[in-house]
């Protein structure tokens, strides 16, 4: 089974824990460190073929092995004179990319001796408790520099040797343990202190080279406090301080204010606490989801036998590799959620499994007979289905509603805990970095950071605005949850009507207005006021835009209204522009304005040449195939997830349609998708064979491309689909613009017209216009 070098250091922690514990019994134990030198030339080329042999390794494959390991042969150079070939008789090249492999093949022999040995009874393994497998050996690539001694000479290395580069014991000082590493901080730091480094050149030392020094020592213990915040000091008086060794300068900002991201104002350096958190989230992430490795089972049976690990205690004198996962699992606490499948495995008051932009706990209190239930009680018998009247039976207030919306995907059969901060439900350092700083490092907890999200809609003002405005329906779509400020912009005008959009950039312009007046003015409208001001702000526009298409008022009319409302797309969503006055964003408004209109006037001269981009279309597929356009849609105001596909031949005719639609699919990537994944069904239904699906979400096209593993329901669907495509090697998936999409989805926007599944042997009315027109 594969085993990282950490698990081999996590092992070896808790042996020699365990041996520094146990205080009763008569027999002792030892653990042995033993360096195995990498004698690449002692290799000898009999033992290597038989050990080939022994494993099982084909006469053809060991022929060619042993072909290129003896066929070697070298000459050299002797007083300008060429001496050889020099043919060896033993041994491998060092540097040749084959003589690793091959020196861990001859290693395995080792492996086998001490295999024997334990059978006939010489030796024995350590178990760290009762129940825990037994470890007689730990074979890995550590390079270490120390020169050790012989069998006869080994020295004691009980709470002060190094095992793969980490300390195998931590005793009571921790900091002196660690202070190795602020050493060796500070030596890089005084080597190039004498130099004068420009800013810029002092953040990519900072970031690239002095963060990564403790990084591998963090990815399993965390530091202590005190040594954290002194290494923090160093970089900090590194980076204010000036070319002389004594020139500290002056610290403008603390480490914190540094630390923070480029567009929070910060530069980007590390938050090294958030940072060792979030390293070590990675050891319990590995424990959780690899529970056969060797490192899993040996943890799992000294501290939680009978529990998971998210739900374990610290446990009766720990290791301090454990303390640590321990304290690092809070991040797992915070970012992780079940997925669900058969529902057996996941408690419904006491797991996190629920969906949506709160609380992924059943709040409490409940009625007491919930407490003892799990997900698959609040199914319908032997079918994957909310039994709603059970659900609105048992528990009261929105919890109702939020166990309800929760998708349930067929194609997911096992229930697992899953990474929410990542697509493919897998930890990462960055995402449980991220969220480190965001959920346990902020000073406030209680406190909703103002970036762009919570100005336009998160906060409970803008909310209330965008109800003012009667534009609620568009807040609360699914298909606007997701991505930046301009991504759910954007995904509004792919969607909706130009009168929609244009209310919504009135919207924002005034939401905008009104914050700022009330930062530099301490006056605020409300929000009805807000909503009455976007109608005025939009008919005022559409007013003087129908004047201009009848040429009423010329085109120099120099009232860019226009340019007010869609400049939240570029200026107000940088932080930089954030402390602008708003006469100063006025000034700003004008001058792009103004620009604009040079650049107009010269293209109506003909002095600037005006490129025509060729429209994207449709294309028609090749001879003998079929083409199936897929989309999904979220109906506003509705739990209502829709979908539509469409067959064409290679004329262009249409052939077939279906449209469906069902409960929420959460995310929009996850309903593409579920989309996808019925289109291919349909397509085996009716029995085409070569088949060319085109889908307008890059993200689904190019993980079903590149094949990566992963543990959300997104990964599972798109892994369904896979296995079609290897059934039905004619199946292609290729991406579309969703300007060439448009037949697809007008159909998913229709969908709800019909019954939940309904399919099309003649065209629909409502695309019939646009086939003719691709043609």
């Amino acid at each position: 089974m594969h085993q990282s070098i950490l698990d081999n250091a996590l092992i070896a922690i808790e042996v020699i824990h365990a041996l520094k514990r146990k205080t009763k019994g008569c027999k002792g134990e030892l653990a042995l460190k033993i360096d195995i030198s990498k004698a690449y030339d002692k290799v000898d080329w009999g033992f290597l073929r038989g050990v080939l042999s022994s494993m099982g390794f084909s006469d053809r494959w060991i022929r060619w092995i042993m072909m290129c390991v003896s066929s070697v042969n070298y000459s050299v150079l002797m007083n300008y004179d060429k001496v050889g070939p020099i043919i060896p008789r033993r041994g491998s090249r060092q540097g040749d990319p084959l003589s690793p492999y091959l020196f861990i093949l001859v290693a395995e022999g080792l492996t086998s001796l001490i295999h024997q040995a334990i059978g006939r009874g010489d030796v024995h393994g350590a178990r760290i408790c009762r129940g825990a497998p037994e470890v007689s050996h730990l074979l890995f690539a550590d390079d270490s520099k120390e020169d050790l001694a012989s069998i006869l000479g080994v020295r004691h290395v009980l709470g002060t040797g190094i095992y793969l580069g980490l300390p195998s014991m931590i005793g009571r000082s921790k900091k002196a343990i660690f202070s190795y590493i602020k050493d060796r901080i500070w030596k890089k730091m005084n080597s190039w202190r004498g130099r004068a480094l420009s800013k810029a050149r002092k953040e990519v030392m900072i970031k690239f080279v002095l963060q990564s020094i403790p990084s591998y020592v963090m990815s399993m213990f965390i530091l202590p406090s005190s040594l954290i915040n002194d290494i923090e000091k160093m970089l900090n008086a590194f980076w204010w301080g000036g070319g002389s060794n004594n020139n500290k300068g002056i610290h403008w900002l603390a480490w914190d204010r540094l630390a923070c991201p480029k567009a929070k104002g910060g530069l980007g350096f590390c938050n090294f606490e958030a940072f060792n958190m979030a390293m070590v989230a990675k050891q319990a992430w590995n424990i959780i989801q690899n529970p056969e490795s060797l490192a899993a089972k040996i943890i799992k049976a000294r501290y939680f036998p009978r529990s998971l690990l998210l739900e374990a205690s610290l446990g009766y004198n720990p290791s301090f590799a454990w303390r640590n996962i321990w304290k690092a699992r809070q991040i797992l606490l915070h970012g992780c959620r079940w997925r669900i499948g058969s529902g057996d495995r996941i408690r419904v008051m006491y797991d996190p499994w629920l969906r949506g932009n709160g609380d992924r706990w059943v709040s409490s209190p409940q009625v007491e007979c919930v407490y003892d239930l799990f997900v698959k009680d609040l199914l319908l018998e032997n079918y994957k289905v909310w039994d709603i009247a059970k659900i609105r039976h048992l528990f009261f207030g929105p919890v109702v509603e939020e166990i309800i919306a929760t998708p349930l995907i067929s194609s997911v059969k096992e229930d697992k805990l899953v990474w929410e901060e990542e697509k493919n439900g897998c930890y990462s350092v960055k995402s449980g970095y991220n969220l480190a700083m965001r959920c346990i490092f902020r000073s406030d907890k209680h406190h909703v950071e103002e970036d762009d999200i919570h100005v336009f809609f998160g906060c409970v003002a803008a909310r209330e605005c965008w109800m003012a405005a009667g534009l609620s329906q568009l807040l609360e779509n699914p298909a606007y949850r997701d991505g930046t400020v301009a991504e759910r912009v954007f995904e509004m005008c792919r969607n909706e009507d130009n009168a929609m959009i244009g209310r919504v950039s009135s919207l924002f312009w005034c939401i905008w207005h009104n914050r700022n007046d009330k930062i530099w003015n301490d006056n605020i409208q409300l929000p009805s006021q807000v909503g009455r001001t976007v109608f005025a702000v939009w008919n005022e526009w559409f007013t003087v835009h129908q004047l201009r298409c009848q040429n009423i008022v010329p085109v120099e009319d120099p009232r860019p209204v226009r340019w007010v409302q869609y400049y939240f797309y570029g200026s107000l969503f940088s932080r930089h522009q954030w402390a602008q006055l708003p006469s100063q964003v006025g000034r700003t408004v004008f001058a792009v304005w103004n620009e604009w209109f040079t650049v107009h006037q010269l293209r109506c001269q003909n002095i600037v040449p005006v490129e025509d981009p060729r429209p994207v279309r449709w294309e028609k597929p090749g001879v003998t195939w079929i083409k199936c356009n897929v989309d999904v849609a979220f109906v506003a105001g509705s739990s209502i997830t829709s979908m539509g596909l469409c067959f064409r031949d290679t004329n262009g005719q249409f052939v077939a349609g279906l449209t469906q639609w069902q409960q929420p699919v959460y995310s929009i990537v996850e309903g593409e998708a579920w989309a996808l994944l019925h289109a291919m069904k349909e397509a085996i239904h009716r029995g085409f064979e070569r088949v060319q699906f085109e889908s307008d979400s890059k993200l689904l096209v190019g993980a079903i491309h590149s094949r990566r593993p992963g543990n959300s329901e997104f990964n599972l669907i798109v892994n369904d689909i896979i296995l079609f495509m290897s059934s039905y090697v004619n199946f292609e998936v290729k991406f579309i613009r969703r300007q060439a999409n448009s037949v697809a989805h007008t159909l998913a926007r229709a969908a709800n017209s019909w019954a939940s599944f309904h399919r099309f042997e003649i065209i629909p009315l409502c695309i019939e216009h646009l086939i003719v027109n691709e043609m």
